[in-house]
């Protein structure tokens, strides 16, 4: 943990108290409340989602060793692990504590049998045959190789992606909205629930949005935590959505109904501009000229473009995205990659990429 302070976004110098004399929540008073620079609340608990984040870390993980070189052996994957990591049974975790935690990835996921499909197609489709048009199999990409299906899904990035949308961003989304349902003077519910989604984002507590976390450092962000910066900078996702965390947090502590449940709408439609921003980077990365002839890198964009744009389906009830552009971006994404590659003028990624700018300000 670094002992620096943090600057974030929406808090001033190390930490803004805020009082108050007004009543909310059909009037209980708004007390002084501080807001910290780290997520340093005395009673924060969210073991349980940082659970849940490092077993989808160790399962990516695994899914990742079946891409080795492309003229060798096949590195095969244990079907019989892969169930096990997706619904924590009979130890699959070299993390021991991941093992006797009670929870698992499977029961939190929305459409779990798909993702859990994607997965196992990994093992599946990671043969020594080549892939083609209507065949899976292996594609090379950089050094190693990539495994694709019959229309040239990656069925890892499909996995790891599809996951954070239908699971850890699902999760805060459902999390939240019932928050701001919470009375003003049920802090104990209000307090759980909103760590349990904060737990979800992956960051560290003490995260700094100006930091660029090597991999070796093992209090970096992870998932969408990772994603902060990766895809989110211009948007100024990581200061914006720690921020609100943070405020949102003390505001709870304050019976400050009125600020928590503001802080909710920015973490929401900050996180979910977030996944748009990633998806429009790959719809976008294959029809650029140095990608163009290189179906390997257009895959893996659009493989991970498949993942952001399905979580835009767990999207909150107030999104500036509409029912039928959304329809249009998934039904874009959903076909044939070989086919969207090779239309002249990348007619439907271009329509992808202008509904998501349009939309969503990039």
């Amino acid at each position: 943990m670094r002992n620096k302070l943090y600057a974030v976004v929406l808090l001033l110098g190390a930490t803004a108290t805020v009082s108050s004399c007004k009543d909310d929540d059909a009037g209980t008073p708004v007390k002084p409340y501080t807001v910290p620079t780290t997520y340093s609340f005395a009673n924060a608990n969210y073991t349980k989602s940082t659970q849940r984040v490092k077993m989808l870390l160790e399962l990516d993980t695994y899914l990742k060793t079946a891409h080795g070189n492309t003229g060798g052996s096949v590195i095969a994957l244990d079907g019989a692990k892969v169930a096990n990591m997706w619904a924590n049974t009979n130890n699959p975790f070299a993390d021991a504590s991941l093992n006797t935690s009670g929870v698992n990835i499977k029961d939190a996921t929305a459409d779990a049998a798909l993702y859990k499909l994607y997965a196992d197609s990994v093992s599946i489709y990671n043969t020594l045959t080549p892939a083609v048009p209507g065949t899976g199999g292996w594609i090379a990409r950089n050094t190693g190789k990539i495994i694709i299906g019959p229309r040239g899904l990656e069925y890892g990035q499909s996995f790891l992606k599809g996951t954070m949308g239908g699971f850890l961003f699902k999760e805060a989304v459902r999390i939240l909205t019932a928050v701001k349902s919470v009375s003003a003077t049920d802090t104990t519910t209000a307090q759980k629930s909103w760590d349990e989604a904060f737990g979800y984002l992956a960051v560290p507590a003490n995260y700094d949005s100006s930091v660029a976390y090597v991999n070796t450092d093992p209090n970096r962000p992870l998932h969408w935590g990772g994603y902060l910066r990766e895809r989110g900078r211009g948007i100024q996702a990581g200061g914006i959505i720690f921020g609100a965390f943070l405020k949102g947090r003390a505001a709870i502590g304050g019976y400050d109904v009125t600020v928590r449940n503001a802080q909710v709408d920015i973490i929401l439609a900050k996180w979910e501009q977030l996944a748009a921003a990633a998806a429009f980077e790959y719809v976008t990365a294959p029809t650029r000229a140095s990608s163009v002839g290189n179906p390997a890198t257009q895959f893996h964009a659009l493989s991970e473009g498949f993942g952001f744009i399905a979580s835009l389906k767990y999207r909150a009830a107030n999104s500036k995205l509409s029912a039928a552009n959304y329809t249009i971006l998934s039904n874009i994404i959903n076909k044939d990659f070989y086919a969207l590659v090779s239309q002249p003028g990348f007619t439907d990624l271009v329509q992808a990429q202008n509904i998501l700018k349009t939309t969503y300000g990039l």
